[in-house]
This record gives C-alpha cells, sequence and structure tokens, in this order.
C-alpha cells in the first residue's frame, strides 16, 4: 500500500519522472485495512484488490517489477539488489511496511499460529473459516486484534479475545472508554480476556488446537491469530547503514540520513514517533513527492484521528499530543486535557458521527 501511494504521489508531482516499483508480491493495489473488515462484508481475498498488479502500473505509468526481493542496497553504487539482479536508482524511495510481531508460545502448537498483513495471509485464513462456523482465538486487543474480533464475529464465528494489558486499545483508549467497547463485544457474543496472556498452545489428535492461559482457563477451538501489534521492518535500512531507532528515521521532508533515499508508511520513524496509520501514509505520500519534485513541502507529525473499524460499537480517537488526564463527557466522549488545552478525544458509539466537528475543538482552552 505505501508503495502505491508513493508512486501515485510522485508521478502527481511530478508527470515525466521514471519510477520503478519494486515488490515481492503480485503488486496488487488494494487497501490494506480492509483485511480487517473484510470476513465480516462477506468478501472473498479477490474482492478486496482494487486494481491488479499491471493494470495499476500503467494508469500510473509505472515499470512493476513484481515477484521481485529487494535483497540489499548498494549505496555506493546506487543499486537495489535483487533475486534478479541490480536495479539502478537516481533517487530510492524505502516503503518496507511493518511485521507483524510473534512472540513464540510454549507448546506444539506454536507453528500454527497465523498473521494477517497480507493479502495472501487474509487468503490463507479465510481457507481455514470459510464453510462453516469456527472457534477463533486471537491473541491480542489493540486496534488490529479488536477490528479482527469484530469482523470475525459479524462473520458468524466464536471469537475468543486475549489481551495481557488491563483493557482493550490500551495504547489508545482511557480505561473507561475500552470498558465500554468491552461490555458491547462482550454482548455480542466475544469472549473477552484482559489482564491476562497465553501461557501454552497444543495440537490435539483430532486436530483441534488447546491454549492455557495464565490464570488457568482454557480454551479449545479451530484456529488462532496473533494481532500483536506492528514491527516496522527496517532490515534492509540497517544493512544498507541507514539511521534506525525504533523505525528507519526520516526528517520533515521524508529523507533518511542519506540524502538520495527517502522512505514512508510503517516503517519509518518521524520525530520519535511511529504512526503506522493510513491518513498519516497520506500525508507522508503528498510531501515525498513534493520532496523528490524540488518543491517545498513539511511532514509536521502531528496525530490524526484513527477510525476503528468496530462495526459492533464504532470508536474514533485522536491520540493525544502531550502528557495529560483523560476527562469523561457526555454521551460516549472522553476529552484529553493537557494545560488547559484539549489535546485529544475519543468517541465511542453514535458520537463517533461527531469526530470532524470535535477535531475543529482541538487546542482550544477550557475553563
Amino acid at each position: 500500500m505505501a508503495g502505491w501511494a508513493a508512486a501515485e504521489a510522485i508521478r502527481r508531482a511530478d508527470p515525466n519522472r521514471a519510477i520503478v516499483l519494486i515488490t515481492a508480491d503480485a503488486g496488487h493495489h488494494y487497501p490494506k485495512p480492509r483485511l480487517s473488515s473484510a470476513a465480516g462484508e462477506g468478501l472473498a481475498p479477490d474482492e478486496i484488490i482494487m486494481r491488479q498488479g499491471p493494470e495499476q502500473a500503467a494508469k500510473h505509468d509505472v515499470e512493476l517489477l513484481a515477484h521481485t526481493r529487494a535483497l540489499s542496497i548498494d549505496r555506493g553504487r546506487r543499486r537495489v539488489i535483487t533475486a534478479r539482479g541490480g536495479v539502478p536508482y537516481h533517487r530510492l524511495v524505502i516503503a518496507m511496511g511493518a511485521e507483524q510481531r510473534r512472540l513464540p508460545q510454549p507448546g506444539d502448537g506454536d507453528g500454527t499460529i497465523h498473521t494477517v498483513n497480507s493479502l495472501e495471509d487474509y487468503r490463507v485464513v479465510r481457507s481455514r473459516v470459510d464453510g462453516g462456523q469456527s472457534s477463533i482465538l486471537i491473541i491480542g486487543g489493540g486496534l488490529i486484534g479488536s477490528e479482527f474480533a469484530n469482523d470475525l464475529t459479524v462473520a458468524g464465528h466464536r471469537v475468543t479475545l486475549v489481551e495481557r494489558a488491563e483493557h482493550l486499545l490500551s495504547a489508545l483508549l482511557p480505561a473507561a472508554a475500552a470498558r465500554s467497547l468491552e461490555a458491547r463485544f462482550i454482548e455480542k457474543g466475544i469472549d473477552v480476556h484482559t489482564g491476562r496472556s497465553v501461557q501454552s498452545l497444543n495440537t490435539q489428535p483430532t486436530g483441534d488446537l488447546t491454549a492455557t492461559l495464565t490464570t488457568g482457563e482454557t480454551w479449545r477451538g479451530d484456529l488462532v491469530i496473533s494481532a500483536l501489534g506492528l514491527q516496522p521492518n527496517t532490515h534492509l535500512a540497517n544493512q544498507a547503514g541507514l539511521e534506525t531507532h525504533q523505525g528507519l528515521v526520516v526528517d520533515d521532508q521524508m529523507r533518511t540520513s542519506d540524502g538520495c533515499i527517502l522512505a514512508l508508511g510503517d516503517c519509518v520513524e518521524h520525530r520519535g514517533v511511529i504512526r503506522p496509520y493510513v491518513r498519516a501514509l497520506r500525508r507522508q505520500a503528498s510531501v515525498l513527492g513534493k520532496t523528490l519534485a524540488g518543491d517545498a513541502a513539511v511532514y509536521d507529525g502531528k496525530p490524526d484521528t484513527i477510525i476503528i473499524k468496530t462495526t459492533l460499537y464504532p470508536v474514533a480517537v485522536h491520540p493525544p499530543s502531550s502528557h495529560g488526564e483523560w476527562v469523561a463527557a457526555q454521551n460516549g466522549r472522553w476529552n484529553h486535557y493537557s494545560g488547559g488545552r484539549l489535546t485529544g478525544f475519543a468517541l465511542m458509539d453514535r458520537a463517533v458521527a461527531d469526530a470532524k466537528r470535535v477535531e475543529r475543538e482541538l487546542g482550544e482552552y477550557v475553563e
């Protein structure tokens, strides 16, 4: 997704620049956030695709090198080394995304755990659950895990959601707001377990999987999905000697520590922060395209409002930009204050419809 976002932005800013897109997959253009909502919508994997790779490449006049894995970057010679040979560059954009974190689980079932971070991952999971009601364990109750729990429940499956923190979406929501989401999930049939983790996972002779939680509770079912968050994919950047911390470090023009190499998306760290969200990606792509065209542009890295696709109980949250205090307002709204200013908010259920209006209140003083 980030690669095509960059290519489209570059083409808008410069109609004549030669663009080569290297990708290890087929290069299809699809909205990655749909992976966590497609099952509930009844969409088959191929129905998520907006354009096939060759069609997308032709639309934006891009040379697509599909099924081509980048192995290393030769900065001295300005070449990307692939399994099919070297690809020269004048300017290089890294859009490697992020990988799903995995924690090894004791027991012989560790190798059966699935993650969903690509169209092919989604295709595999759908093949496992299509054709009947499945019992599914999701490890991780952050944004991705909560969306998958919602989606698979809507699709008719029995879902158990396990989160180590004391409440769901702990990196985004105040505890009281999260409790209202948990209550709705439970009401709709999701078995929610917070403040605990999976202690072991084993396979049974019948083919079933069994998990034991740290509280001693047990689960038995058909499929386990790990949704423990994202880890920026920086292996190429590290190998090339670019500056990395949590992610690949970029400046306000999306340049890395090598001025000939830019980057965007889930793999980048800007001003010490990683923002793996679609609205951030779009703003980064716009700045990157203008930078390559020689135009002045600045990515400020400010937080964006995040719409969490939990259709059973919609959530919109604008993460605070500074330390402060969460305060319950009314009708499904929580406000975050810092220094007397409104610096963030969380909206639940019907209050989500007010997100645009509440965004305009950010920064206002509260008496």
